[in-house]
């Protein structure tokens, strides 16, 4: 116990439990077959997003300008708008590669 409070914290190898060093790269392993996000997400992010942006703007109607500014409501409203063209355009490249 004592040798491990002795260690340099700023140590850059890695110790298994029985004290063996670990081999770096079988933490990179699985990171290079990874998908890329399947339209779904997006659009089920859009979604979430303009809700956010409906929210957003209702407020800005109802109190003026002082609680939600009519930019951020703008602004989010054009994120959601464009999160769901986006996953509307990998949708339909997934249906031309099929």
């Amino acid at each position: 116990m004592t040798d491990m409070t002795n260690r340099d914290l700023q140590d850059t190898e890695i110790f298994k439990v029985d004290g063996e060093n670990e081999n770096m790269e079988t933490l990179d392993q699985g990171h290079a077959d990874e998908h890329p996000a399947s339209p779904e997400s997006f659009r089920a992010a859009s979604y979430f997003v303009l809700f956010i942006a409906g929210v957003f703007v209702v407020n800005a109607m109802e109190t003026g300008s002082y609680r939600t500014p009519w930019p951020v409501a703008i602004v989010t409203l054009l994120i959601g708008l464009g999160l769901f063209g986006y996953s509307w355009h990998l949708q339909s490249r997934a249906k031309t590669k099929k």
